[in-house]
């Protein structure tokens, strides 16, 4: 199958700040909470930047009719098939364990929250962001095994309700379970926010899944660095829809820590971010959320030839 996850390379470099997406088409009321489900390596869910933020299964809280923590009954209290799923799930060991081992999935949670926060103008709607942490990624695991559990997490974030699923994973042979849960997906009017890719490639040419099934619900999302401009690592084509930044990006890690990371992994992470954010207004469908992304970005000659939109979710540095 010849899949594989997407992880950035740490450097501990100096950022003045994240970029600014353009605002100019939020305009926030009637707040709602909005679920994004983060498929990756899990989240350090104690982060004092993550913890507000984290998402929680009401099925799974309060005491059952023997007065024990649902949280910790070892039940399945909700019916969904899964015990004591507090907070998500953890496919590779099957429980409720969704610690982060590798630090991809908190520097993830960390952009997504922080992108949020920055497009919603009205406080009381910054909380209202939920991140599901969905942990699939072992890095000792087989391409297929890996690729099985984060098929069981979509089918999971579909079960759960999730508004946006984040997925930074992919690889060059399609998988028809994973097709069949993101069409699923698709069915919820759920978002599906696709990395494009660390490999150089153009995806026309070279297929890369789950961001090249071309579903209407999928944006599949290109790096660019902070002028906005297309960044060489990333994955590029016609198929690809917009680009967001993804080089140097300082984000949130476990043990309390933040550093930096690259990749179309944490761009994909901005548009899920600002997903959200316009999820938080009212209720959209995934075509009509994708149309405003793009038409929120900023023109960049660099990005010609390289993504569908040829705009930067990100406004050049002065």
């Amino acid at each position: 199958m010849n899949r594989k996850f997407i992880l950035g390379a740490v450097f501990f470099l100096s950022q003045k700040n994240f970029a600014a997406i353009n605002k100019d088409i939020l305009q926030i009321y009637k707040p709602r909470n909005v679920v994004v489900a983060i498929v990756d390596t899990g989240a350090d869910i104690q982060h004092k930047d993550l913890k507000d933020f984290i998402w929680t299964n009401e099925g799974e809280t309060g005491l059952d009719q023997f007065g024990r923590s649902k949280e910790s009954n070892q039940i399945d209290d909700d019916g969904n098939g899964f015990a004591d799923d507090v907070h998500g799930w953890n496919f590779i060991s099957n429980n409720n364990k969704v610690t982060d081992d590798l630090g991809h999935g908190t520097h993830i949670a960390g952009i997504i929250k922080s992108e949020f926060v920055k497009h919603s103008s009205n406080s009381t709607v910054s909380p209202s962001v939920r991140l599901m942490i969905l942990k699939y990624f072992d890095p000792n695991a087989s391409n297929e095994a890996n690729l099985i559990n984060s098929t069981r997490a979509i089918q999971y974030a579909n079960k759960m309700k999730a508004q946006v699923i984040n997925y930074s994973g992919g690889g060059g042979e399609p998988y028809v379970q994973e097709l069949l849960a993101i069409k699923e997906s698709a069915q919820q009017d759920i978002l599906f926010v696709a990395a494009a890719g660390n490999n150089n490639s153009n995806m026309d040419v070279q297929k890369y899944y789950p961001a090249s099934y071309g579903l209407g619900n999928i944006i599949s999302v290109a790096a660019t660095n902070n002028h906005g401009d297309f960044v060489a690592f990333s994955n590029y084509g016609a198929t690809v829809d917009v680009a967001a930044p993804g080089k140097s990006i300082y984000s949130t890690l476990p043990n309390k820590g933040y550093g930096f990371m690259s990749g179309t992994s944490q761009s994909t992470a901005f548009v899920s971010g600002l997903a959200a954010s316009l999820l938080a207004t009212h209720k959209k469908s995934p075509q009509k959320l994708i149309s405003e992304i793009k038409n929120s970005g900023t023109f960049n000659k660099t990005l010609i030839g390289k993504t569908k939109s040829q705009m930067a979710l990100i406004n050049p540095t002065e």
